[in-house]
């Protein structure tokens, strides 16, 4: 008997990862809000009223970059990666670099876009370390 396997489409995968980045949006927004919800000064205004960082996607040949742009009172933009998808299967890799996504380890994939629950696979400062 033939196995029956699910690869999903490109077109898929990019609609999940639509899906997904709000959702990332709103954990990071609520962990900003919660951790600094004080009245710290920071530069020109109180650091509860900054603005959280916000998460961009950048598209190259094998991957999707997630980036957390994080925006200054002083017009500086401070940018880091918060995690790759692959592009072929939805895979989700921890960073090694800006460029690239960490591969060499045993367990590299740290999840799959397309699970029900992929949310999870992401905390406020990138792809979870274990699984």
């Amino acid at each position: 008997m033939s196995q029956i396997t699910f690869e999903p489409s490109i077109l898929e995968l990019e609609q999940r990862l639509k899906w997904l980045i709000p959702r990332l949006q709103s954990k990071l927004d609520e962990h900003y809000k919660k951790q600094f919800s004080g009245s710290i000064i920071l530069g020109k205004t109180f650091l509860s009223e900054s603005a959280p960082p916000l998460l961009t996607i950048q598209k190259g040949r094998t991957y999707w970059k997630l980036i957390k742009e994080s925006r200054s009172d002083f017009g500086g933009v401070s940018k880091t990666v918060y995690g790759f998808v692959r592009i072929k299967d939805g895979a989700i890799f921890r960073a090694a670099s800006w460029k690239n996504p960490e591969t060499r380890t045993k367990n590299a994939i740290r999840g799959h876009i397309m699970d029900e629950y992929c949310e999870d696979f992401f905390t406020p400062w990138g792809v979870v370390y274990e699984l």
